[in-house]
């Protein structure tokens, strides 16, 4: 079964890369918290647009909404083997690749010596339709993307933003087999006139196999190249 509501609310926080705008979220040390209500949450995350691949891993006390955590020695985690540094633009532990990375094995090592291994599996690719160039406010539009049929534990989600402040939209597909998300006016009626960008994330989540007792996350996450459409009534 999908534990859709945890999986949207992550993936659609991530898509749009909004780390930097919590950069004011200093982390607390790791090693003063109880060490097995560390909750875990480890990304690999490729964006076509920039060829560029982020893996992340974040640390957080109690859950998904806790405080964030550093990791200090005697703790540290790793991708592939290299060690990752706290980045306070991506909200954790961080390191970037050119190009596709597809997947990865990431290993956390607490202030007790207990060591966590998980691998985030190879993810699926999608890109936007050709001919997306307007789209209407108060009209539903169902977008069929170019890629597979989700599989088990994957969503898509769309992100449309404009320049301004607060009049965007988001939708997400999460039902096995699907190939389209409808867009409704609900929310496309918020959308500002004019220019406006469209992001598509496609990320499959499960659970971390090895984890404290707070659990985990491992995501693995492709971002579409972006379409710009012009919005109109």
């Amino acid at each position: 079964m999908k534990k859709t509501q945890r999986k949207i609310i992550t993936g659609l926080i991530l898509l749009t890369s909004i780390g930097w705008l919590f950069t004011s979220c200093q982390p607390e040390d790791s090693g003063d918290v109880n060490q097995a209500r560390i909750w875990t949450d480890y990304e690999v995350f490729y964006n076509s647009n920039e060829d560029k691949t982020h893996a992340v891993a974040r640390f957080r006390f109690g859950n998904p909404a806790g405080t964030l955590l550093e990791l200090k020695d005697p703790a540290s985690v790793t991708f592939n083997g290299q060690q990752m540094a706290y980045d306070l633009a991506y909200t954790g532990h961080h390191l970037e690749f050119a190009g596709k990375v597809n997947g990865g094995t990431f290993v956390y090592t607490n202030t007790e010596g207990t060591v966590y291994t998980n691998t985030v599996a190879p993810f699926d690719s999608i890109s936007f339709p050709a001919g997306i160039n307007t789209i209407s406010k108060s009209q539903a539009y169902t977008l069929t993307w170019v890629g597979n049929p989700l599989a088990a534990n994957e969503t898509v989600g769309i992100f449309i933003g404009t320049w301004t402040w607060g009049q965007d939209a988001l939708f997400s597909q999460s039902a096995d087999g699907a190939t389209n998300l409808v867009m409704g006016t609900n929310a496309m009626s918020n959308l500002a006139l004019g220019q406006a960008t469209m992001y598509m994330d496609r990320w499959t989540q499960d659970d971390a196999t090895e984890k404290p007792d707070a659990g985990g996350i491992v995501v693995g996450k492709y971002r579409a190249p972006n379409a710009t459409v012009h919005v109109v009534n």
